[in-house]
């Protein structure tokens, strides 16, 4: 399978702006915010400007932990952070993905004081958005936001990209809506009764395959998971990207094509067809292993340049490459 959803490396500065002016709003200081991501003023008024993923993925956890609302400031009142960790617990145990997405529908429309959920699954299957308080999100960022979150996070927990056949919007088409043709592949329709996506029934079926295991490791990545490519396991990425992770010393393009009884140009061309690179996926695995060791084992940055075949000036200047940060500096914006 091709996954070629947020190939690009970066986002527009768009989202960062509509961010920080709710937050700050509400009192939340925005120079403290800018100076935790990186962001400059200059590049933030930019409205032709890119942010890395890590650096929105930063910014979003920040003003989550700020106001202590996974809303980020857009409902009528805050939804607290960590409710979207215990929803994900459930929905993990879950046979099927329509069991998941039923329970994820149970568990907002209790408790969200500013979205409500609803699934059909006939004809198509059809997940729709609705603001109960939709002046509090005059940008539309919540409505983008859930919307991805749930299509994304239903990805992960079946183990595939599930194809968009359509997503609907109700408000009009903003000055950024070429991002969406990255965030919702498919068609794309505005002014429109309701928000929601489309795609097959037959997802609904799909097995739920993730463990509880397997969450813990995926929320210490949120919310940066949210905005980069996945890839999923009936493709060769995924499977170079496993051999990589699983490797103690990175192999060469040229090393892995032998041991899999392949023609190294024959690898780099099964892997330009999925829209990707051996260069790429190994400084991915690279990045993860980066982040893991300087979030979770506070390694020294010399100790993680050394774990990952690199100098600390050239894993700095790499890592700053992948996220737009330093890695003390990335250490320091996701740190409470």
């Amino acid at each position: 399978m091709t996954v070629r959803d947020y190939d690009r490396a970066d986002l527009s500065s768009h989202f960062a702006r509509v961010l920080i002016a709710r937050a700050t709003e509400l009192g939340v200081d925005r120079e403290g915010l800018l100076r935790a991501v990186r962001l400059s003023p200059e590049l933030l008024a930019n409205p032709l400007s890119r942010i890395s993923p890590a650096q929105l993925g930063a910014l979003l956890r920040k003003i989550w932990l700020e106001l202590d609302d996974e809303l980020s400031g857009f409902g009528p009142a805050p939804h607290r952070f960590g409710g979207f960790a215990l929803m994900a617990r459930q929905m993990v145990d879950s046979v099927t993905l329509a069991e998941a997405l039923r329970y994820a529908i149970r568990y907002y429309n209790l408790t969200s004081p500013a979205i409500r959920w609803h699934l059909t699954g006939s004809p198509k299957a059809r997940l729709e958005l609705g603001l109960l308080n939709p002046q509090s999100d005059p940008d539309h960022f919540l409505e983008e936001f859930m919307l991805l979150l749930l299509h994304r996070f239903s990805n992960w927990l079946v183990g595939e990209r599930i194809p968009l056949q359509s997503t609907s919007f109700r408000f009009q088409r903003p000055e950024h809506w070429r991002e969406y043709q990255l965030m919702f592949p498919g068609s794309l329709s505005f002014e429109q009764e309701v928000s929601g996506i489309c795609f097959s029934r037959d997802w609904l079926d799909a097995p739920v395959i993730r463990s509880r295991n397997d969450l813990r490791r995926y929320l210490s990545r949120l919310p940066d998971q949210w905005f980069v490519k996945q890839v999923f396991e009936s493709s060769t990425a995924e499977r170079v990207l496993a051999t990589l992770t699983e490797a103690s010393t990175m192999p060469s393009l040229e090393e892995l094509a032998a041991n899999w009884s392949l023609s190294s140009r024959t690898l780099h061309r099964q892997l330009k067809r999925e829209g990707t690179s051996f260069r790429k996926l190994r400084e991915q695995v690279r990045r993860d292993r980066a982040v893991s060791m300087l979030l979770a084992d506070k390694c020294q940055i010399r100790q993680v340049a050394q774990a990952l075949q690199m100098t600390e000036p050239a894993f700095s200047r790499a890592f700053k490459q992948w996220t737009g940060m330093s890695p003390l500096a990335y250490r320091q914006a996701r740190s409470p």
